[in-house]
């Protein structure tokens, strides 16, 4: 199992930035990833998503639900692309007057002498995806707090 981890401390409430994250539209919103097929579900377990994007010139098509909510601590999502299905984990907790984000994903490949260095190839090829994502997480927080 490999495990990617991020953070990042917005400008704002944890509640408010809770709440903007438990919107699958904006936690999953970045650059190059189209969000489609959105269901909210009112308690947030079982909000799901497809998820559309390119590499290297093929369409990749999956989809992201929350597979579980703890209000204003943290959401998990299952995410199904291809042959990877990481779990993410964003937990939320205050950081003076703000809040810090951490996002970690795991990967567990389960496929004899190969799964672990795929493993840390998809790792690596995620991490400047979910540095884009908690950064523009941030700017949607920050920039709707500011108005």
């Amino acid at each position: 199992m490999a495990t990617l981890t991020r953070s990042i401390t917005i400008d704002a409430p944890v509640d408010t930035v809770f709440d903007f994250a438990l919107d699958i539209r904006h936690l999953w919103k970045m650059k190059d990833v189209e969000v489609t097929d959105v269901d909210i579900k009112p308690e947030g377990v079982g909000t799901s998503a497809r998820l559309n994007t390119h590499l290297l010139g093929f369409r990749l098509a999956g989809g992201v639900e929350y597979t579980e909510v703890v209000p204003g601590q943290r959401i998990v999502a299952q995410v199904h692309f291809f042959a990877e299905k990481p779990t993410w984990r964003f937990t939320f907790e205050p950081a003076g007057g703000g809040t810090k984000v951490v996002a970690e994903a795991e990967w567990d490949v389960k496929v004899p002498l190969v799964g672990e260095p795929i493993e840390r190839m998809m790792v690596k090829e995620h991490e400047p995806y979910v540095e884009a994502m908690l950064a523009e997480l941030k700017a949607q927080v920050e920039a709707k707090t500011s108005a």
